[in-house]
């Protein structure tokens, strides 16, 4: 059995018993990453452990690292297995390690949320989007929810965010920039999108975007909810395929923004 724990998002302090329990437990221990302050409990109490820090500098891509930890750990089947924050927060490996359908414990630890809702002090019990910089498109958005999006670790990533995100809310909407959520480190910005690839940041930095009540895609939907459609499957797909390259084209030539898109079709008279 796989024991897979959480960390939490800040220092050894923040450790929780049942963590510190299983890290004793003779069994082997593993650490996704060394680059969190918990480590420190590990080389203080002289717990030995093998970070898998290595396996980023040996593979082209997240997802082979992340194939690359999910092998060893199941090869390795008796083991404990830490991760930052809590498992089932943004961490992929877990993901598979569940998919793969061998023996697993889960530990909870805090994740990075809690923290970034403090400096945010936002309350998202009416939900929010987590999302990936490096697996979402602009059709992820929902402007009327929350956002956070993580691995936003360098400036390539931060210039893609800031094209995304200008597209949608416009250039001068005001974002979170926040880097080390809930450790001694932490720092952030409360920043206008266009400035955002300005910033630095590491693999602890996060993008929070406040909702707002702008006109949205699923406005839009509630919209062409009553109207009557052709029921040929063909004919439709052909209409909306022909619509979309021509938003999708219009777009690229810098004609118009999508959200300019859905800002004038509110102003129009309400389909019946």
């Amino acid at each position: 059995m796989i024991n897979i724990v959480g960390l939490g998002a800040g220092s050894s302090e923040e450790l929780t018993l049942q963590a510190i329990k299983i890290m004793k437990n003779g069994l082997k221990n593993f650490l996704r990453t060394d680059k969190v302050e918990a480590v420190q409990y590990f080389k203080e109490n002289k717990i030995d452990f093998e970070s898998f820090d290595k396996f980023y500098e040996e593979e082209n891509s997240f997802d082979e690292v992340y194939l690359k930890i999910v092998k060893k750990l199941i090869d390795e089947k008796d083991c404990n297995y830490f991760v930052p924050g809590h498992p089932l927060v943004a961490e992929k490996t877990v993901k598979l390690l569940i998919e793969s359908g061998i023996e697993i414990n889960l530990v909870s630890g805090i994740s990075f949320i809690e923290p970034v809702l403090n400096i945010v002090k936002r309350d998202i019990s009416k939900g929010f989007i987590l999302l990936d910089a490096l697996d979402m498109t602009d059709l992820d958005i929902n402007k009327k929810m929350d956002i956070i999006i993580t691995q936003v670790y360098n400036k390539r990533i931060l210039s893609e965010m800031k094209l995304i995100l200008s597209d949608i809310y416009g250039d001068e909407y005001k974002v979170y920039l926040i880097t080390d959520a809930g450790l001694e480190s932490e720092i952030f910005e409360h920043t206008p999108i266009y400035l955002l690839d300005r910033k630095e940041v590491n693999h602890r930095s996060c993008i929070f975007i406040p909702k707002t009540y702008d006109f949205t895609i699923n406005d839009l939907d509630k919209r062409l909810a009553n109207i009557e459609v052709n029921e040929n499957l063909d004919e439709v797909s052909q209409e909306f395929l022909s619509v979309f390259t021509k938003i999708r084209s219009g777009i690229r030539k810098g004609y118009w923004t999508f959200d300019e898109i859905l800002k004038n079709i509110d102003k129009m008279p309400k389909l019946t």
